[in-house]
């Protein structure tokens, strides 16, 4: 019965760092510091410049968990309902075009 309450608030997030500053412990401890139940942390494409993984977690609020991977400079490439990051800047957009056309 745990497993399955696991499964079901199962999210995978995908990562982009800099491949000199990527860390697994330290992508770890971000979530782990937001009460989210990591499951696994995988690469999946490294080049010269930046290394892409996914991690696989299971967490009730996610919104936390990914403005303070984005502070510790993660890019953030999945896509979340629950991330209001981009709705943030949307609303900035629409309000530095309403500024900027006074």
């Amino acid at each position: 019965m745990v497993v399955d309450n696991l499964v079901k608030n199962e999210v995978t997030i995908k990562v982009l760092k800099n491949i000199n500053t990527f860390s697994f412990s330290e992508i770890c401890q971000i979530l782990e510091v937001n009460n989210v139940k990591i499951f696994s942390v995988s690469i999946i494409n490294t080049n010269l410049k930046h290394i892409e993984a996914i991690v696989k977690i299971s967490a009730k609020d996610l919104t936390p968990a990914l403005r303070l991977l984005r502070e510790f400079e993660y890019e953030v490439l999945s896509n979340h309902d629950e991330d209001d990051f981009f709705n943030d800047l949307k609303d900035r957009s629409k309000y530095l075009n309403k500024y900027l056309n006074i």
